[in-house]
């Protein structure tokens, strides 16, 4: 990394005074879930103050530096590190449950993501990450049929055949996706997915009793990734798309007209639950969708599915799904690198590391 060859102590706080980066700050602010206004009356100051601070109008002198440390949990150096990217926004990111969702949580999750590049970045100088193997279609998508053969056309490139996918999260991280979890902290926000400095990120939710929604979300997300990188996110036909193609991607056409039923078998559609590791309301939407049963046994089958409480858990999930890329690559340069050594190196606290690697 371009940056300090030495990390810097919290006693080095002159010199941190010194280095100050004004992004940082706004980095640490928008991670905490600070506001300017709830950051100043921590540390004493006015709101006005703190935008000072973030433009690089004023440096803070050292007391007010340790004072900044303190209230947002951060190391001196945090706020002495280079950028190593530029600013990620808001506008370039696939948000659903956007009604919900405040401002400060979407900004909390991108500061997020720009902490989990920093990490990135760190472990690219010593082992090599799989490469970006994503297609990006730069093509319109008119109609069904253009979500349908690019469904079929990702899993040609990666040679997936038309059958089940055992391993979706593993499958992405293998093609160059870095996935991670939403914070429990950021729940109003559903699932998400961006391109950053050509490196494409997911974030899902991680629910223990609802795994295939999990491996759905990837695929919807996925979607956004090939096929909308031009496209101004928040469309909701957008999030149809995306919706299509997860369906498309997971249940490929060719191989589910054959196995599909074609009239409400609960035991056959929990069957081909455990085989293709996609929740049964899935399977029925895309049984619809490509016109296998009728409207009214679709409406019939989610009806029974309140009644059951099954829209909510499924019974018979399959295994969560965890990403491993970046525990397993911490692992291979422990012996030169441990956690609280890279830790130091990026600025963090280790339990904020952790977090970020989701462990």
């Amino acid at each position: 990394m371009d940056n300090l060859i030495k990390p810097l102590s919290n006693d080095d706080i002159h010199l941190a005074a010194h280095l100050f980066n004004p992004e940082r700050l706004i980095l640490a602010r928008e991670f905490r879930g600070f506001t300017k206004a709830e950051l100043a009356l921590r540390i004493g100051k006015t709101a006005s103050a703190i935008s000072q601070f973030e433009s690089g109008y004023f440096k803070p002198d050292p007391k007010t530096l340790a004072s900044f440390a303190l209230a947002l949990g951060m190391p001196l150096g945090f706020f002495a590190l280079k950028s190593t990217i530029g600013p990620l926004m808001i506008d370039n990111c696939h948000f659903r449950s956007l009604r919900s969702a405040s401002q400060r949580e979407r900004r909390r999750l991108l500061s997020t993501a720009k902490l989990l590049y920093d990490l990135l970045v760190f472990i690219n100088e010593f082992i090599d990450l799989p490469q970006q193997q994503v297609p990006r279609i730069s093509s319109a998508i008119n109609n069904i049929d253009d979500i349908e053969e690019c469904a079929v056309s990702v899993r040609k490139s990666w040679g997936l055949g038309l059958g089940p996918i055992p391993n979706l999260i593993g499958l992405l991280e293998s093609k160059g996706v870095i996935v991670s979890f939403v914070p429990d902290s950021c729940r109003e926000v559903d699932a998400f997915s961006f391109w950053y400095e050509q490196n494409p990120l997911i974030f899902l939710i991680n629910e223990k009793n609802n795994s295939s929604r999990a491996r759905f979300d990837a695929a919807h997300e996925l979607g956004h990734l090939v096929m909308h990188i031009d496209a101004a996110p928040g469309n909701p036909e957008l999030e149809r798309q995306a919706h299509r193609f997860a369906g498309a991607f997971l249940l490929p056409k060719k191989s589910f007209m054959i196995e599909c039923p074609r009239r409400l078998n609960w035991q056959h559609f929990y069957e081909l639950k455990n085989r293709w590791k996609v929740s049964v309301a899935a399977l029925l939407k895309r049984a619809f969708d490509l016109q296998y049963i009728s409207e009214s046994s679709y409406r019939r089958a989610f009806v029974q599915l309140n009644k059951r409480r099954e829209r909510i858990v499924e019974p018979h999930e399959p295994p969560m799904e965890m990403p491993t890329l970046l525990t397993h690559s911490i692992k291979l340069i422990a012996d030169k690198w441990p956690i609280e050594a890279i830790a130091l190196q990026l600025g963090l606290r280790t339990s904020d590391l952790k977090t970020l690697i989701n462990v």
